[in-house]
């Protein structure tokens, strides 16, 4: 019976391989024309006007984090054998921050939710690897957005109270886990 589940396990591993296999190519495909075409009319004449500029560094910044976040699905098995590999390097978290906002901006607009972020007098540096952390960062804020009442806020924190360490809160008025 071992040898059997583990047969069965193994196959449902490579069945697991080869479905994120084919789901990042068909998840590619219609993103790298989404991207493309964004460039196209960045670069194009006449030059966009200031609004429509906006509008094609906002596809374009969440077209190449959607892109990122394709290859983090990617790198499932990675995770699953303890080799994903961090890029740890000096991070602003102003800079994060103002990433994660724009890009959450629209969905929280589009419920009627006021979001707040700090304004960050001293300059936090953390190391840490960028892309983790937008996409922490997100993905607290895209839930607290999701499950917040319409009308709501979403308020983000930033405190410096121990040495060496920087906390980062989400606080959302929706209902919570009751």
């Amino acid at each position: 019976e071992l040898h059997e589940a583990m047969s069965v396990a193994k196959k449902a591993n490579l069945a697991k391989s080869d479905f994120l296999s084919s789901m990042s190519h068909e998840l590619r495909t219609p993103l790298g024309a989404i991207l493309g075409f964004a460039q196209l009319i960045e670069s194009g004449a006449p030059q966009p006007t200031t609004s429509q500029k906006r509008s094609v560094d906002q596809i374009l910044k969440a077209g190449w984090y959607l892109l990122d976040l394709i290859n983090e699905v990617l790198d499932l098995s990675l995770i699953e054998s303890g080799k994903l590999s961090l890029s740890p390097e000096p991070v602003s978290l102003a800079d994060v921050m103002l990433e994660c906002q724009t890009m959450i901006e629209p969905q929280a607009q589009g419920r009627g939710i006021r979001v707040s972020f700090p304004r960050l007098e001293t300059p936090h540096f953390v190391k840490a690897d960028r892309t983790r952390v937008k996409q922490v960062l997100i993905n607290l804020l895209s839930n607290a957005i999701k499950y917040n009442k319409a009308g709501g806020t979403v308020v983000v924190s930033c405190v410096a109270n121990t040495p060496g360490r920087v906390r980062i809160g989400v606080e959302d008025t929706g209902e919570g886990l009751g």
